[in-house]
Order: structure tokens, then C-alpha cells, then sequence
């Protein structure tokens, strides 16, 4: 699994393995064969395709939507998770919809 460390602008289109400790400045898409575990941020939306698992510790500040692929929440979304489809696993510790 590789690392990144700082600040990533534009959209991620994830197909290989990524730990995320810095920001994305825009929406994260997680294909098929992709997995983020993201301890960092992302400042636009998230989307997880079948095939594509994330593992969220850190923030989402927009929505976070499951499409078919494996999903855990331990940190925040400031927007909403819809459930389309694949396993949403929502931890105790998670906190969701922290609209202002």
C-alpha cells in the first residue's frame, strides 16, 4: 500500500491500494480493485464502485456514497452516506451529517 502525504489537487480515480494522511483537494472515486484507508481529508465528495473498499478514520466534508463496494466509517462526513448497494459498516465513534 502506498503513502501520500500532502495535499492532492483534482478529482482520484483509485485502482491500486493508497493510505492517505494529507488532503484531496477534490472528490475521491474508488473503482474496482481500489482501497483507500484515508486518515487525512477530503474536501469534495466520495464515491466506493464495486470492487473499491475504504477504510474512513479521518473527514469527508462532502457525501459518501457506497455504489456496491465495502465501506467502514470510523471519523467524520460532514454530508450524508447513502447506501446504494456493497457493506456500510458506520463504528460508534463515527460522526455523520455535521451539517453547520
Amino acid at each position: 500500500m502506498r503513502k501520500e502525504f500532502g495535499q492532492i489537487e483534482g478529482e482520484i480515480h483509485l485502482v491500486d491500494k493508497l493510505a492517505l494522511y494529507g488532503m484531496c483537494a477534490g472528490d475521491i472515486v474508488i473503482e474496482s480493485g481500489g482501497v483507500l484507508h484515508l486518515y487525512g481529508m477530503c474536501a469534495g465528495n466520495m464515491e466506493v464502485k464495486p470492487g473499491g473498499a475504504v477504510v474512513l478514520y479521518g473527514m469527508c466534508t462532502g457525501k459518501v456514497v457506497n455504489s456496491g463496494g465495502r465501506l467502514e466509517i470510523s471519523g467524520m462526513v460532514v454530508g450524508s452516506v447513502e447506501r446504494n448497494g456493497g457493506t456500510t459498516t458506520v463504528l460508534p465513534t463515527a460522526k455523520i451529517e455535521l451539517e453547520p
